[in-house]
């Protein structure tokens, strides 16, 4: 892994054409350069928007377990994901489903599909996050794809494997990232359309939820298509019902987690090997674990 930190005051333009990023990628420097950030990040009076600084949004991440980046795609990208991505689900067994999930969803797609969805793996920010809580060496967990239509039910609260497994187990769940999770918008994504709860600090608790407990101050992430929303694996979070009538969420999900962690027996569906063996050498570098085919 070369990529290097998002100093203070550095533009994301400047980082993601610094050396060390994967230079196929750069084309989303000037999308995002173009880009409206999110009205929390406006300056009042209509004055030039302040990003975060990479400092903050890591903050934020240790705090609150989670952080939303906005826009980090252009919504055109985010629309053609969205398409693809929906292509392929149909074609699915389980296509009639109205909470439909393919695992695994790399080792579906045609090598004329990787441009599209490389650059959701390899978002800089999140890698540098990623070496920041879970060292170097650190590798994909796989990548799955959501389709919750209207009518799905809400999901049940629980927090990110292994630590559910270690909870059953009986152990006390160590304040420890073991995976660092995304989550792509690929539609403008609102509350009614199932977003994700999410129960802010909870990552600090040294346990699980309790069955049956309806928690208090769960927090709805919404936001607009192109967006990311990062958390720590110990955090707490449940899918919402969509409850719209013709509206459907669509997102990609994965994540990254230590080295030294098995991914199948967590319980994840690794690339293929000929699906790894195709991929730039940075995702190579993270995929050391394949299955055959």
């Amino acid at each position: 892994m070369t990529n290097s930190p998002v100093p203070e005051g550095i533009s994301r333009r400047v980082f993601l054409q610094s050396p060390g990023v994967y230079p196929a990628f750069t084309f989303a420097s000037a999308a995002a350069a173009a880009e409206e950030p999110p009205a929390s990040h406006q300056k009042p009076g209509g004055q030039t928007p302040v990003k975060p600084s990479y400092q903050a949004i890591k903050a934020e991440l240790e705090e609150y377990g989670f952080v939303v980046l906005h826009n980090l795609i252009p919504r055109r990208d985010a629309a053609r994901v969205e398409r693809r991505v929906k292509d392929i689900m149909s074609r699915q067994p389980d296509a009639n489903k109205t909470d439909q999930h393919l695992p695994g969803f790399f080792n579906a797609l045609d090598p004329k599909d990787d441009p599209l969805f490389l650059p959701l793996v390899t978002q800089p920010i999140c890698l540098q996050l990623a070496r920041d809580l879970l060292g170097e060496g650190f590798q994909m967990t796989e990548v799955g794809c959501r389709w919750r239509k209207p009518g799905a039910p809400e999901g049940p609260l629980h927090a990110t494997r292994p630590l559910d497994a270690i909870a059953r187990a009986g152990l006390p769940v160590p304040n420890l990232c073991f995976v660092l999770a995304f989550s792509w918008m690929l539609n403008d994504l609102t509350r009614d359309m199932g977003a994700t709860l999410y129960l802010p600090f909870s990552h600090h608790c040294p346990s699980v939820p309790r069955p049956g407990v309806r928690y208090k101050h769960l927090v709805a992430v919404e936001a607009p298509a192109g967006s990311v929303l990062v958390h720590h694996s110990g955090l707490w979070h449940q899918f919402g019902a969509n409850t719209t009538k013709n509206k459907a969420r669509v997102g990609l999900m994965g994540g990254y987690f230590p080295f030294w962690m098995d991914p199948v027996s967590v319980g994840w569906q690794p690339m293929k090997k000929s699906v790894r063996d195709r991929m730039p050498k940075e995702v190579q570098q993270m995929n050391k674990h394949v299955i055959d085919g």
